[in-house]
Parts: C-alpha cells; structure tokens; sequence
C-alpha cells in the first residue's frame, strides 16, 4: 500500500515527575472527579455528555496530581489512536482546567487540548458543520496558547518544540488566520530554520496566499538546498509552478517528483494537477484510477478523481466519483456543489436537488451556490434559481 504523509501530531516530552498512577487511575482523577459535570467516561456517558461543553463551564478542582496530569495526556494519546475522540475531548478539558491551578503545566495542557480538539474535529462522524468548525478553532486557540510567550502567566520559561510550533502555524492556517499562521511559521523556523517538516507547509501556506510572495521561492530553494533527492522538493516547485499558471514546467517538475518516490500518495496528487492543468485530464484519471480503492477514497484523490472525469466529459462516471468524494468530504461546501453539477450533467435531476438542498446548509453553501448558478441555469436551461 502506497503511503500518505501523516498529519503531524506534536508529541510533548513527561516531566521527570514521578508516574505511578495507572491509566484507570488517572481517568478517575480527572473523569470521574466529583466536581466533573461530564461524567465518567464510560462509554455511555462520553456519548450523553454535550457535544461541545465550553472549558469555563468546567469545575477547577482544588489541587492537581502531577503523575495523574501525566498519565491523563498517555489518555488522551490512546484515545486519540482508538478514534475515541469525544473521550479525548473530555480529559483535554480537565487538562485544561487544572492548568489553571499550576500554571508550570499550561503548555503541555494546552498542546494537548488542541490535539484532541483537532482530532475531534477530523475525525468524528457525528459533529454538525458548525460544531466541527468551532473545534478547530478551538484546537487553533489552544495551539497558540502553548507556544506564545505570556498566554500562561507563571509556566516554565522551557521553549516550545518545533512540533508544537509547527502544529499551531498549520492549525492557524486551517482556520484561516493568515497573519496568525505566518508569525507563527516564522517563530518555528526561526527556532528551527532547517526543518523540512516547517519549510513545507510555511511555503504551501505562502503559496495559497500570495503565489508572488518571495518568500516562496527562499524556502524552496532551502528545501532542495537541505534535501535536492527529495520528492518533495520537486513537488514543491510543480505546485510553485502551477500557481503561477507555468503549466509545463509544472508537469516535468511532478513527474520527477513521482519518479523520486512512487509510493507516496501525494506525488500522485500533485502530478494528477499538472496533468489537468495542461489539458491531459483522461491521463489523470488513468493515473488516479491505478490506485487502490481505499487510497481512492482518501478526500484529496477522491476530489481530483472526480475533477479529472469531469474535464473528460465522462457525465456518469463523474457523477459516481463525486458521490464518492462526498463520502469522503461529507462537510465540504464546493464537493456538495460540484457533485450537483455532475449529477444533473448526467440526467439525475432528483440526486441533484438533493445535493442542493444539502448545500444549504453546509458552512460557505451560498457562496458555492451563488458560484454555480449560472452553471446550473445553463443545465437546466431555466431562469434563476430562487
């Protein structure tokens, strides 16, 4: 199976302090407290507990238990690997409460708050658009915290890693807080100027923003500077390249990407792009279709699967490729619209409507809805949608 790059989850190191206290030990401390308004955290109480229960609304407890702290962040880790987020969401809150009352573990506390947030946020299935959007800011808030001077009056004075850094600079970004994420990239990589896992996403982030910014083309030349074999350091320029509308450099850059390392997913992606922007959309499917079905169903190749059947003028196989995205990107505003479009271009009126009324409701549904109007009124050959 082909291999997809991770997302980056910062890993903050235990103090010395002692760990005696066992896992059970430690999710009664702070689960199970008696000043808990979120129960104990057995299953049936993690799924009764409010979706979304604001961290003021938790009870401080009077004292905190150092190796209990600790076993409760080993917690939080687990449960985050077990995709049992919503417990991951509970202890991170009491993290978070006791941080308050010694302040020498607000970072750590915070960082793993916006672990568990984040992971709440991407990976559960029963979270409604607008709670998973305030979880992610959440998780934003929480990132920023653990790495900015004087967010935590009293905390150690030890500097934030680089994954922490990293983690909040790419977090920022997500939520779209542009001048949050650059400083905040800049921050990393002035701890850290040659970290690859930084240089990428700082110059990605930059790209989406500015495709002129001069900074791109530094931190690309320090990337291949650092790494001149590296798939990525090719894929870098490809998207550089594509930005900028140089489609053919673009194209002989992502080939030499794939060539440098076949079994990563996101080579794949990047070429699938140059391949569409230079008028070669069936080889892109061609391309994306080799893949295995679970690697197809990943959002990023299920989207560009279904872009590069749409440019094919394949209406039906579109239509199902779409569908499928929709499964993989259930919440997103313009694969909702576009698999309208593909369902009417292939004659199916009723999915169609469907899909619109989703639209809807979706976070950012009018502005996709009023961008395919005049799409939709050309299909239907109708006057404009109310």
């Amino acid at each position: 199976m082909r291999r997809a790059t991770p997302h980056i989850f910062p890993r903050p190191q235990p103090s010395a302090a002692k760990r005696g206290a066992s896992m059970r030990f430690a999710l009664r401390a702070l689960l199970c407290a008696p000043l808990v308004t979120a129960g104990c955290g057995d299953d049936h109480t993690a799924d009764s507990a409010p979706a979304h229960t604001p961290t003021s609304a938790v009870a401080t407890p009077p004292s905190i238990d150092r190796s209990a702290f600790e076993d409760a962040t080993r917690a939080i880790e687990t449960y985050i690997g077990a995709n049992r987020t919503r417990e991951a969401e509970i202890v991170a809150r009491k993290l978070v409460a006791s941080a308050s009352i010694d302040p020498s573990l607000a970072p750590t506390a915070h960082e793993y708050a916006a672990r568990a947030y984040f992971a709440r946020a991407e990976l559960a299935d029963d979270l409604a658009p607008d709670a998973r959007a305030a979880l992610l800011r959440e998780a934003a808030t929480e990132a920023k915290r653990a790495v900015e001077p004087g967010s935590h009056a009293g905390a150690a004075t030890t500097q934030p890693s680089i994954d922490a850094r990293r983690f909040a600079a790419m977090l920022a970004d997500r939520i779209g807080h542009r001048d949050d994420a650059q400083r905040l990239y800049d921050a990393a990589l002035a701890a850290a100027p040659d970290d690859l896992a930084t240089i990428l996403p700082a110059a990605l982030s930059a790209l989406v923003h500015d495709s002129n910014d001069a900074r791109i083309d530094e931190l690309a030349a320090r990337h291949e500077r650092l790494a001149p074999d590296a798939a990525w350091s090719s894929a870098l320029r490809a998207e550089i390249a594509l930005a900028r509308g140089d489609r053919a450099t673009a194209l002989v850059a992502a080939e030499r990407a794939l060539t440098l390392d076949r079994d990563l997913l996101e080579m794949r992606l990047v070429l699938a792009k140059a391949l569409r922007a230079n008028g070669r959309a069936r080889d892109a499917a061609r391309l994306l279709s080799a893949l295995a079905p679970d690697e197809r169903a990943k959002a990023a190749i299920a989207q560009q699967f279904a872009l590069a059947l749409t440019e094919s003028d394949e209406p039906a196989q579109a239509a199902a490729a779409w569908d499928a995205a929709i499964r993989a990107q259930p919440s997103d505003a313009y694969v909702r619209a576009e698999a309208a479009l593909a369902f009417l271009r292939a004659g199916d009126e009723a999915r169609a409507a469907s899909e619109l009324e989703a639209l809807g409701a979706l976070f950012g549904g009018a502005a996709q809805r009023a961008r395919i109007d005049p799409a939709l009124r050309e299909l239907r050959g109708a006057a404009p949608s109310n």
